[in-house]
């Protein structure tokens, strides 16, 4: 492959052919990043961890809530040291008691098998949806019903487990549920432990430990947990209120027909301002007047679902159906009233946390909420990734912060001139086809090495569209078991693995000597929009920085200049779509180049004995993974020879170098014998090459 040239911008490929703007020279290099010694990282995060102990220690005993942030590079082993000076503390008789969430129940139990080989008391904790330990049905046996009681508000355990206040004379003292004796959820429970490992969604639910704990113990990102999104159908929104069947609360009649015609002239008053492009704060509503519609929607709001443990599932679930549809829709309601509240405290004229829109199914207003965290005890984050701003937004104020990053053993290659978004990649099958290419390459030079693995990462959808067209049919599957399938079948001899909770945390790849990651993630405009909005929209002195559509209604976001940087010290850049807020900006990077970089830290490439290999597949530039070579996309695709001759000796082991025999073991390169000939006489090139290996 041929080396960027040093003085001049890459708008060519190696056969001179103009390919579009890719990397160019600037006047200065990009900051290095201050890595610690992989000398001096255990005793660096031993003395954070240390001292995150302390300050958490004291922070509950004087009630404070708050966060110490251990920033620690991927693979760092800031989870491993944790808990490792919890066992010595335990020895010292300072035992503490912690709740430990990581993203996904794997790495929970993982994290406790570790702790109890250290010699702590630990326990798993598995949400009703999991799979029983022994594989045989899901913890509970009524975990989808149960589960949308929960969304509604409903306590899980008095309706549906156990309720002592619903007496009766053949029930021994309470209602319980029909498999109470033999619930795997309920019994999990009865054992005691001093560590409980949860996976992240767990937060916010209600600790079977509350106030005994020491402090939680947070792995990995876990603010979108935060984040709430209305969808309000405007012609629902602005029609007269209907009463329920179950009244919330029991009016007058006369009350009622106040209270609706009150909400119905308001409701269109507020669509009509919206509709006609100006802000519903122009109307002459007090914040008090806000909070009085939003109580108002109470009247006609439906009383919770008299759900009982004794029930029938069928009983139960009729009763949820008619819950659903009125949560939804007068808990959007609310949700209108609320920030149309807010953005009137503050003194604003124009509310960011609510817009209309119009698609398909009519219009729709949007309003953006975040949630304050329900655990008030001090936490501390384990989060390469974690931003104090968006921790203090959420309620999560940092009380100290201490950043450790190791530098990657690993030869890094990227690819500059294309961005390779999602739709690139599943809308070309000639991408497709060069990346399967690709694939083969390194998977021959990993066997033919040290045979340790490749992994290959990309967005699911991505990662889905590369088996189904390997012919593998997801059709009768759910969606875990789709991903349980790709994550456990090699594809074109190499591992797969996909951006989000799944590449976080794990060791499953520390063997594997290469990764190729497949473009990037990014977040459609509209949600990464959204999500700034809950977070900080309407925050007084501070609006928001919000793209408005073209003519066509289209969002296009601005390309900026962003550096590499080089471990030569060249001062290269490159030209990508990066929103102009540096608030979302924030939101951006947690999404999309942290994205990327956890998903290549699976290899754990600070703690490697030798440099592995990694080829970032698009254009954007990674925080904490220096750059070795940038080449173009016609530099990176193999040779069709080459990449035919690849197929057939990972498939077979051995080629004929014959027009028949090349056909026939890479008939996915090659689909005849003569579809090899005519491509020797077109290539001379190729056509010497393999006479040569002849």
């Amino acid at each position: 492959m041929t080396n960027m040239p040093l003085d001049d911008e890459i708008f060519r490929d190696r056969f001179g052919r103009f390919t579009g703007a890719g990397a160019y020279a600037i006047p200065a290099a990009a900051e290095p990043t201050r890595f610690t010694s992989l000398l001096e990282a255990n005793g660096a995060l031993r003395g954070a961890l240390q001292d995150a102990d302390d300050m958490l220690v004291s922070a509950k005993e004087n009630h404070r809530s708050g966060a110490v942030v251990l920033r620690a590079s991927p693979g760092a082993g800031k989870s491993t040291v944790q808990r490792m000076l919890m066992a010595e503390r335990q020895d010292r008789g300072q035992t503490r008691k912690t709740t430990t969430h990581l993203p996904t129940l794997a790495l929970a139990e993982e994290a406790a098998r570790h702790a109890t080989e250290l010699g702590l008391s630990a326990r798993v904790i598995r949400g009703r949806s999991a799979l029983r330990p022994d594989g045989q049905g899901r913890m509970c046996m009524k975990a989808a019903t149960v589960e949308r009681a929960i969304h509604l508000g409903l306590r899980a355990k008095a309706a549906f487990c156990e309720s002592p206040a619903r007496l009766d004379a053949d029930s021994n003292g309470a209602f319980r549920c029909e498999h109470f004796d033999t619930c795997a959820y309920r019994k999990q429970f009865l054992k005691r432990a001093d560590h409980d490992f949860v996976a992240t969604t767990y937060l916010g639910l209600p600790d079977p430990e509350g106030d005994r704990l020491s402090y939680r113990v947070v792995d990995e990102t876990f603010w979108r947990h935060a984040l709430r999104n209305w969808c309000v159908d405007v012609a629902i929104f602005t029609a007269p209120r209907i009463d329920p069947i179950r009244p919330k609360s029991h009016q007058p009649r006369d009350a009622r027909t106040v209270a609706r015609t009150e909400l119905l002239e308001a409701a269109n008053k507020v669509v009509g301002r919206l509709m006609a492009g100006d802000s519903p704060l122009s109307l002459p509503y007090t914040a008090e007047d806000y909070e009085h519609f939003a109580e108002l929607e109470d009247m006609f709001a439906a009383a919770q679902p008299d759900i009982a443990p004794a029930q029938s599932e069928t009983e139960q679930r009729g009763l949820l159906d008619d819950a659903e549809r009125d949560f939804s829709k007068v808990g959007g309601f609310r949700a209108v009233w609320r920030v149309l509240r807010h953005a009137r405290e503050n003194g604003l004229g124009r509310s960011e946390r609510l817009r209309l829109e119009r698609n398909r199914a009519g219009l729709k207003l949007h309003v953006a909420e975040k949630q304050a965290l329900s655990n008030k005890e001090p936490m501390l984050v384990l989060d390469a990734d974690a931003e104090p701003g968006i921790l203090d937004t959420v309620g999560c104020p940092v009380l100290i912060q201490n950043d450790i990053t190791l530098r990657p053993n690993a030869v890094i290659r990227q690819l500059h001139d294309r961005r390779m978004s999602t739709s690139a990649v599943i809308d070309s099958a000639e991408n497709r086809n060069q990346w399967r290419s690709i694939i083969a390459m390194e998977v021959l030079r990993d066997r033919l090495g040290r045979n340790t693995g490749v992994l290959v990462g990309a967005t699911k959808k991505v990662v889905q569209q590369f088996f189904a067209d390997a012919g593998h049919d997801f059709s009768g599957m759910d969606a875990e078991e789709v991903s349980r399938f790709m994550l456990d079948t090699s594809l074109h001899g190499a591992r797969w693995l996909w951006f989000g909770s799944r590449s976080l945390g794990s060791n499953a790849y520390a063997d594997c000597s290469s990764v190729i990651v497949i473009g990037r993630e990014e977040l459609p405009l509209a949600a990464l929009e959204d999500q700034g909005r809950a977070l900080w929209g309407d925050t007084a002195g501070a609006p928001l920085t919000l793209l408005s559509g073209g003519p066509a209604g289209e969002l296009w976001m601005p390309d900026a200049e962003l550096a590499y940087e080089m471990t030569d010290g060249r001062a290269m850049a490159v030209r990508v779509p990066c929103h102009p807020d540096p608030r979302i900006r924030l939101l951006q990077r947690q999404a999309r180049e942290f994205a990327t970089r956890q998903l290549v830290e699976r290899l754990r490439l600070a703690r490697s004995p030798y440099p592995k290999r990694v080829l970032l597949g698009s254009s954007v530039p990674i925080p904490g993974l220096p750059v070795d070579q940038l080449v173009s996309w016609s530099d990176l695709q193999v040779p069709r020879l080459e990449a035919a001759l690849a197929v057939g000796l990972l498939r077979d082991g051995a080629v004929e170098l014959t027009h028949s025999k090349i056909s026939a073991a890479a008939s996915e390169v090659f689909c005849s014998q003569d579809a090899v000939k005519g491509f020797m006489k077109r290539d001379r090139a190729s056509a010497g090459r393999l006479n040569a290996l002849k």
